[in-house]
């Protein structure tokens, strides 16, 4: 019980809980029906168990493999959204925001699926370090035991639009089979892109944020990081939506 109420107290205090809090009470003293409404809305949206749902339709057609599940291809393609750079007083470093993309594509070439490993050049405007995280995951890929001279890095590239294109123009004009390394969420997306470049796709999902997630009561209670978890899914809807009109 006293692990609950860790986890429970501190949302107590938290901007959304007061801001809940507070809708509720003015929606039912003055009466206020949309607010009310409103209120019961982003309620049920910041729950945890609302972005599961949403998590698990984004993943559903898709489930966990492992490099011995994969044809061989001629390429593995690891698209970028693994580190990012922090600025120091030394210069730039970069930290791990999420590696499993890059250790899915260590593991399938160490299982022969493909005598090429690429990285994209992923590399935002705002992002001030003249390294790309393709750069950097090649360092990275050396230290793990893969030669230099079977790594590739696209130039620097801002979305998945950009990767795809940036993959084609990289392996040349030729139809190239490649294992496109991506999260689970993201791979349908990532898929039709790729795809649109006139590459056959082998889908190697990583990064599953819906498997074994474990239901409990705090699944069901209001909290930032349950609000933050759903917007991402719906962005990542709106981002379906916007190229299944533009392919």
């Amino acid at each position: 019980m006293s692990i609950y109420l860790h986890k429970i107290l501190p949302l107590l205090i938290s901007p959304l809980f007061l801001f809940i809090a507070l809708s509720f009470f003015y929606s039912f003293t003055l009466r206020l029906k949309v607010l009310f409404l409103s209120t019961v809305a982003i309620s049920i949206l910041s729950t945890p168990m609302t972005a599961q749902l949403l998590w698990g339709e984004l993943e559903s057609e898709y489930t966990l493999k492992t490099p011995k599940e994969i044809i061989n291809s001629d390429a593995i393609v690891v698209l970028s959204g693994n580190a990012s750079p922090i600025e120091t007083e030394e210069g730039f470093i970069f930290q791990w925001a999420d590696p499993d993309r890059f250790f899915g594509g260590i593991a399938l070439f160490k299982t022969g699926k493909a005598p090429t490993l690429i990285f994209t050049g992923g590399q935002l405007p705002w992002d001030k370090s003249d390294q790309t995280e393709g750069d950097y995951l090649k360092g990275e890929a050396i230290s793990q035991g893969v030669p230099e001279d079977h790594i590739l890095v696209t130039r620097a590239v801002q979305n998945t639009a950009q990767e795809a294109l940036a993959v084609k123009a990289l392996l040349g004009g030729n139809t190239t089979k490649i294992i496109l390394v991506t999260s689970a969420f993201h791979m349908p997306r990532a898929t039709s892109l790729f795809e649109a470049e006139q590459l056959i796709v082998i889908p190697y999902p990583v990064d599953f944020k819906s498997i074994n997630v474990e239901r409990t009561i705090m699944s069901f209670i209001p909290s930032t990081g349950g609000l933050n978890g759903t917007f991402n899914a719906l962005r990542e809807f709106l981002g379906r939506l916007y190229y299944r009109f533009k392919l």
